[in-house]
């Protein structure tokens, strides 16, 4: 352990020799603090210690005890650096270790209830104190933390008190539900709030992964998929600090990066448990394809290593880049790096410029001009599926469709006058294995055969069975079915039933029509823009409006937080200055008002708006604005459906194409191998500082709102007036 105990260098108070230590020993200990190396080494420690550095610190006293012995100064400033690493164990050996030395001394006394007391130990914190008020009475001090304790202790006690009565209520409520005659069993009890007992818990030590890639099908299996440059996330659980991580890929480090200490929810007992997030960013590209093994190896202070403690293994595939053409927008797709570059890769991507993408109700990620079409099963299934394939051809009238089907649905499929081709697939239903089935050497056969048509879709409309799994073999980049087989990019789930046999209640032509439809809406959601005719424009007025006014709305507030933009302030000020036109700025509270132009505020220039107002005002600000500049929020989807030109302000949490809104205007996004996160209740996982939203810089959403301004004094009236007609 770093900090060595005394024990081991036979120092004890006052020079006196200890059981394990000779005369010549602690006399050579004692010259040795006279060396001028001795002293070195303290500074060097003292150094690290100023700096925060204090793993390095620690190791330097530890080097000192070594050489010269410990004291109790040492113990006690190895003891408070680790309280702030937050490992009060180690803190607590060096504190019994100085109390060793010196036993009736209230100042160590005083800073072991005061550690007892950050982990909530307020029965051994009261006995520290109380020790210390023996050794030093009348200590005004002491006596304060002891009352304090005492307090602290009667409180936990009668919190601890509550939360077994709030939780034995809910049994006894739970209880009175399923033993009385006239409850109504609809009431869902997974409904009712959580007691502190279900929601809290004791964590144990853990090493847990949340990406390694993306579960994927390739030709090397299917398993955890990284291409060119991908993030590896994940934490460890531990009451011991971590500091740094190290991932190797095939034995070699790939990346070495420091882990970010975060709180672990819902912790029940132990305050020492923390987090240890790692986000790494790390460049594929250059490794062969196919299999690797990746481990995972974190450097703490435990001096142990356990495999799902302290170190992880998973193999994942490296795969070649997406084709060209396909899923393009997606914030996670990373332009390649320089692998020269002086500049870290997460510098090198936090650097470059964000993405701007023109809102649209098209969210179909590529080109479809070579479609595959899967019905291999029975003719009736082709038959009911007749509708689905003519809207297809209707939606896709350009396309070249090939289907592939049984020898028992080939020729009723050429009647159709879909269909460019039809491959007869030889997948016949064996009898002994009760399905269809096909062997190694005729689906390699099969991949080869369809890789020269280079389809772009695959849609399969078979429901159930064995041959959902031929939609991987015809290479589509982008595949639509029912079921989960294959990783499709488009999964549907649909089922009906009645209540008494379970049967469907629908016909299987609408579970086909369905398929169709998904695809539809995909190519295009239809949203519009929707106005409100009874919307009157001098409700403004009485927000310092005038009638013929035009304005920019920023609406800085978001449910979730950590994903609110910071630059409001920056760009409402330089609205103003820049441009001259009026800023409404809505915020939750006032916390922003204080840092905009007093000379704006004061001209209602800026017309600053916090806490809630009625829907009908707040409709009217949003509707009859020029721009409005928000985060992905409520507001800004409103806004666009009023065609309010919007400027959203898009966090790589979840896809801005699911996201964005559809209607006017643009979102502001960043490519960050992370993309995809889904942080909610968990900020701190990130690990990155949000770089997501972090480096959206003020000129690139200024820029936005130039080109969205009209271009005369007065012309948002008209804007207005055009969306209304």
């Amino acid at each position: 352990m770093i900090g060595k105990m005394i024990a081991k260098t036979g120092w004890s108070k006052g020079g006196r020799k200890t059981d394990s230590a000779s005369k010549e020993n602690v006399a050579k200990l004692i010259s040795q603090r006279e060396n001028p190396i001795y002293g070195e080494i303290l500074r060097k420690a003292k150094d690290a210690q100023a700096r925060e550095k204090y793993i390095v610190a620690i190791a330097f006293y530890d080097q000192a005890i070594d050489y010269g012995g410990g004291d109790v100064g040492i113990f006690c400033e190895i003891a408070d650096m680790y309280i702030q690493l937050r490992n009060y164990n180690d803190a607590s050996l060096n504190l019994r270790e100085a109390q060793n030395l010196d036993p009736e001394n209230a100042y160590i006394c005083i800073r072991q209830g005061d550690l007892r007391k950050l982990e909530r130990r307020y029965g051994d914190a009261e006995a520290f104190y109380s020790r210390a008020l023996k050794f030093k009475p009348q200590w005004e001090s002491a006596a304060a933390k002891l009352d304090e304790v005492r307090s602290l202790a009667a409180q936990s006690a009668v919190l601890q008190q509550e939360r077994e009565r709030e939780h034995a209520k809910k049994v006894a409520v739970l209880e009175m539900m399923k033993s009385s005659p006239d409850g109504d069993r609809r009431v869902d009890p997974s409904l009712f709030a959580k007691t502190y007992e279900e929601l809290y818990r004791d964590h144990g030590p853990a090493f847990v992964f949340t990406k390694n890639g993306t579960e994927q099908k390739t030709r090397w299996g299917t398993g955890p998929t990284v291409r060119g440059v991908d993030a590896l996330r994940g934490y460890l659980v531990s009451d011991v600090p971590y500091k740094k991580l190290q991932i190797y890929l095939d034995g070699v480090l790939l990346h070495e990066g420091e882990l970010v200490g975060a709180p672990q929810s819902f912790e029940k007992s132990n305050p020492n448990i923390r987090k240890y997030v790692y986000n790494a960013w790390v460049d594929f590209s250059k490794f062969a394809y196919g299999w690797h093994e990746l481990v995972f190896s974190a450097i703490g202070l435990k001096g142990q290593s356990l495999e799902g403690i302290d170190w992880r293994r998973e193999r994942i595939i490296i795969a070649p880049p997406l084709p060209e053409g396909y899923f393009q927008e997606n914030d996670s797709l990373i332009p390649p790096v320089d692998p020269n570059s002086a500049l870290s890769i997460v510098k090198q991507i936090n650097e470059r410029p964000s993405i701007i993408h023109e809102a649209s109700t098209h969210s179909y990620p590529g080109k479809i001009q070579n479609v595959a079409v899967l019905r291999t099963d029975q003719l009736g299934d082709v038959v009911v599926s007749v509708p689905a394939f003519l809207r297809l051809r209707e939606l896709l009238p350009d396309a070249n469709l090939v289907a592939l089907v049984t020898p028992a649905n080939a020729e009723v499929c050429r009647t159709l006058g879909v269909f460019n081709e039809v491959i007869e697939l030889d997948f016949a239903e064996d009898a002994f294995h009760r399905h269809r089935i096909m062997d190694e050497q005729k689906q390699t056969a099969l991949i080869h055969q369809l890789a020269g048509y280079k389809f772009d879709l695959a849609v399969d409309f078979v429901m159930n069975g064995v041959s959902r799994r031929l939609i991987g073999l015809t290479g589509a980049p982008v595949t639509i079915g029912y079921g989960y087989e294959d990783c499709k990019t488009l999964k549907l789930d649909f089922e009906t039933y009645d209540p008494k046999s379970n049967n469907d209640v629908t016909h299987h032509s609408v579970r086909m029509g369905l398929v169709v439809k998904a695809l539809e809406l995909w190519l295009d959601s239809g949203a519009k823009v929707v106005r409100r005719d009874d919307l009157d424009r001098s409700i403004l007025a009485q927000y310092g409006i005038e009638k013929d006014e035009s304005y920019v709305l920023l609406h800085s507030g978001s449910r979730i937080k950590f994903t609110q933009w910071n630059g409001y302030v920056e760009l409402a000020n330089r609205i103003v200055k820049d441009l001259g036109a009026k800023v409404v700025f809505m915020a939750e509270h006032d916390e922003f008002k204080k840092l905009l132009s007093n000379e704006a505020l004061e001209n209602n220039k800026i017309v600053y708006m916090s806490g809630k107002i009625p829907f009908d005002h707040f409709d009217a600000l949003i509707s009859f604005s020029s721009v409005f500049v928000g985060n992905d929020s409520g507001p800004k989807h409103l806004a666009a459906l009023r065609g309010t030109q919007v400027i959203s302000l898009h966090s790589a949490r979840i896809g801005w194409g699911e996201w964005g809104q559809e209607q006017t205007g643009v979102v502001i996004s960043r490519k960050v191998p992370c993309a995809g996160c889904g942080l909610h209740h968990e900020p701190d996982d990130c690990a990155q500082g949000v770089a997501c939203m972090a480096h959206i810089k003020v000129d690139e959403v200024f820029g936005q709102v130039v080109r969205f301004m009209p271009k005369q004094k007065h012309a948002p009236i008209a804007s207005n007036i055009a969306y209304l007609a």
